[in-house]
């Protein structure tokens, strides 16, 4: 059975769901924590992440290199690659035309990366709030002195990693909704039919009624 390359909206919003995920992984500031009396910054990751063992001494508002913070930050890696991956499945199923042999495939790819893309913000969202206790709670001492940062002067807030994953949430969600509407027969190529026969000649498909059929049958 031939392939059939073609673009349902379905695939067009998951193709803006990679490019936005793709995005958000090489941007470095999912979460950020400045000095609002100065121009200290720390921003927070995937390539902090991928980086963590150079940058020791900039975990303190994680909770150090084994606590909650960086544990999180290592889920979000996780989930960030699996979402790039369900992601570019999806698309690809769409694009070469296996939602009209196997739609309940594809629809579960576009589902599945909508829900991953769920999890990807719920986890960027709780060590964001982990890294705001932290900060609250002055465990800055190893990146500023209190003296010079207390914790009143440091401001924690998400980065733009974090709004760019809200836009691939929004275009994985409607590639999800589409991908439900199942493809009616009428839109369905025509390489999936066959209407002649092997030596070319057109067989007739409904057969007519008429004066002249009776003629036939004399």
């Amino acid at each position: 059975m031939p392939l059939t390359l073609s673009l349902s909206p379905a695939a067009v919003c998951q193709c803006f769901t990679l490019v936005s995920l793709c995005t958000a992984i090489a941007d470095p500031n999912w979460i950020q924590v400045q000095n609002t009396t100065g121009t200290n910054q720390l921003i927070y990751g995937v390539a902090f992440t991928l980086h963590a063992a150079q940058n020791l001494s900039n975990t303190a508002p994680l909770g150090g290199m084994h606590g909650l913070g960086m544990d999180l930050l290592y889920t979000l890696v996780a989930l960030c690659y699996g979402a790039v991956l369900l992601s570019s499945s999806s698309f690809l199923a769409d694009f070469l035309g296996i939602r009209f042999t196997r739609p309940r495939l594809v629809m579960s790819l576009h589902v599945s990366t909508a829900m991953m893309c769920v999890a990807v913000l719920a986890v960027s969202g709780t060590c964001l709030w982990v890294v705001q206790q932290n900060v609250q709670k002055g465990r800055v001492n190893l990146v500023w002195s209190t003296a010079s940062a207390p914790p009143s002067g440091l401001s924690t807030s998400p980065g733009e990693s974090f709004y760019i994953e809200i836009l691939a949430l929004g275009f994985s969600f409607m590639a999800a909704v589409l991908s439900c509407h199942r493809p009616s027969e009428s839109i369905v190529p025509s390489q999936f039919y066959s209407v002649e026969p092997e030596d070319g000649e057109t067989e007739r498909l409904i057969a007519e009624t008429g004066p002249d059929v009776d003629e036939w049958g004399d």
